[in-house]
C-alpha cells in the first residue's frame, strides 16, 4: 500500500467516524452538563446551610447568617448557570467540528455534494452545527417536559382527565 491509499481511506472512511463521534459526544455534553450544572448548584446550597447552621458569621449582627446563606445560594445558582452556558459553548464545537469531518468525506460518496471549501458547503456546514446544537437544547427541553407530564400513568391520565371534565 502507498501512501495515498492509506491517506484516501482515512479521508473516505476514518474521518466521518471521527466526525460522528464528535457530534455524538457533543449530544452526551448536554446531559453531562446539566448534571454537573445541578451538583454544584446542590453542593453551594449544603454548603451555605452548613455555614449558617455551625454559626458561621454570628455576630453583632443577626443578619448576618442570612446575608451568607443568601450569598452562598446566589453564588451557586450563577456558577451552575454559567457551567450550563460553558457546556452550550463546547457542545456547539464539538458539532461544528464533528460535521466538519463528516461532511469533508461526503463528496466522495455523493458526487452533487458541494465541497466544503465552496460557499454552499461552508454554508452546509455551518448550518449543520447550527442545527445540531439548537435541535440538541430543543430535544433536551421536550424531554423534561415529556417527563414531567409522565408522572402519572397513561390509562389513568386519561381517566383523570375524563373525571376533570
Amino acid at each position: 500500500m502507498d501512501l495515498s491509499t492509506v491517506e484516501a481511506l482515512i479521508k473516505n472512511y476514518a474521518t466521518p467516524i471521527a466526525g460522528a463521534a464528535l457530534i455524538l459526544s457533543g449530544i452526551f455534553l448536554r446531559l453531562l452538563g446539566k448534571g454537573v450544572a445541578y451538583l454544584i448548584l446542590g453542593a453551594g446550597i449544603l454548603g451555605s446551610l452548613y455555614l449558617v447552621w455551625r454559626g458561621f458569621g454570628s455576630g453583632p449582627n443577626p443578619w448576618l447568617p442570612v446575608a451568607v446563606l443568601a450569598a452562598g445560594i446566589a453564588a451557586s445558582v450563577a456558577l451552575a448557570f454559567a457551567l450550563r452556558a460553558l457546556t452550550v459553548a463546547v457542545e456547539f464545537g464539538l458539532f461544528t467540528v464533528g460535521w466538519y469531518l463528516f461532511l469533508q468525506a461526503v463528496p466522495a460518496f455523493l458526487p452533487l455534494f458541494p465541497v466544503l471549501s465552496s460557499v454552499a458547503g461552508a454554508s452546509t456546514w455551518m448550518g449543520f452545527s447550527i442545527l445540531t446544537t439548537a435541535g440538541s437544547a430543543w430535544a433536551g427541553r421536550k424531554r423534561r417536559i415529556s417527563r414531567a407530564r409522565g408522572m402519572v400513568p397513561g390509562g389513568l391520565a386519561s381517566a383523570v382527565r375524563l373525571a376533570r371534565r
